[in-house]
Order: C-alpha cells, then sequence, then structure tokens
C-alpha cells in the first residue's frame, strides 16, 4: 500500500493518468501470488480514504486470473519469503512472464530479494532479479528496501 500511495501521490502521477487513458481502464494493476494476498490488499484499498476517486482506477487481482490483463502501471507483489528460501509455485516460468509482462509503462516488483539470490538464482524471479541489478547499475532502475516506504 506504501508503494500505491507513493504513485498516486506523486505530482505527475494525474497528467499521467490523462493521457490517453480509456475512462473504463484501471490504470493501476496490482498483482498478487496469492488469493488471500488479494483479499487482503483489496480489503486495504477499501478502506484506503486517501485513494479517494482513484480507487476506481486500480485493480487487484491474483497472476492466474490476469492472463490477457493489462494496466499501464502494474505493481507486481511476489510475497515469497521464508527461512527456507522454498519458492513454491513461483518456479513456474509461465506464471512470471505472465506477471512481468502486464505492465505497459511502469513495472514496481515488491519482494524479498534474499529469497532470489543464491540458491534460486537460476529459476525465473531470481534471473529478473540479475536483470534488475544489471539495470541498477546502469541507472534504468532502482531497488529500494521496505524501510524506505515505512520511513515515508
Amino acid at each position: 500500500m506504501a508503494v500505491l500511495r507513493q504513485i498516486v501521490e506523486a505530482d505527475d502521477f494525474m497528467a499521467f493518468l490523462s493521457e490517453d487513458l480509456d475512462p473504463l481502464e484501471p490504470a493501476i494493476g496490482i498483482i498478487c501470488m496469492y488469493e488471500k494476498q488479494r483479499q487482503l490488499i483489496d480489503q486495504m484499498k477499501a478502506e484506503a480514504t486517501w485513494l479517494g476517486a482513484v480507487n476506481r482506477l486500480i485493480k487487484v487481482d491474483t497472476v492466474d486470473s490476469y492472463r490477457g490483463k493489462e494496466n499501464r502501471i502494474v505493481i507486481l507483489s511476489t510475497v515469497r519469503n521464508n527461512p527456507y528460501l522454498n519458492p513454491g509455485f513461483l518456479t513456474s516460468p509461465n506464471r512470471i512472464n505472465v506477471a512481468m509482462s502486464r505492465a505497459m509503462e511502469r513495472l514496481y516488483i515488491v519482494g524479498a530479494s534474499i529469497m532470489w539470490k543464491k540458491r534460486n538464482e537460476d529459476l525465473p524471479l531470481g534471473r529478473v532479479l540479475n536483470k534488475v541489478e544489471t539495470m541498477v547499475a546502469a541507472g534504468r532502475a532502482s531497488i529500494l528496501p521496505a524501510t524506505y516506504f515505512l520511513e515515508t
């Protein structure tokens, strides 16, 4: 929700939305890996009074329900983080492909990078993290710690 809030409250957000936005098109999609997570984020979204009228421009759904859909901005929550580094069903290249390819203009990935290093670096999200780290080194992407969003 803190990532969503920063996007919505950015100075250029409303100008960004006014460019070629279909009135019925949700501008922001939040892709979750699990149904329970989708339910929780939907509940938090409903309770977020700061969203105001922008609430209708945000769609929350699971990766399995997102095939064939896209949004201008996508927040992807990978949610996997456990001491055993067990990636669960996030080993599926098809699911990761669907999740990663739904953003038309901006993609924000929220997750625990420790899950996708070393033991899991050859899995789809491990390869994504490696690519993002290469993009960071080239000044084309950013990796922010969770504490950044807790402080704002």
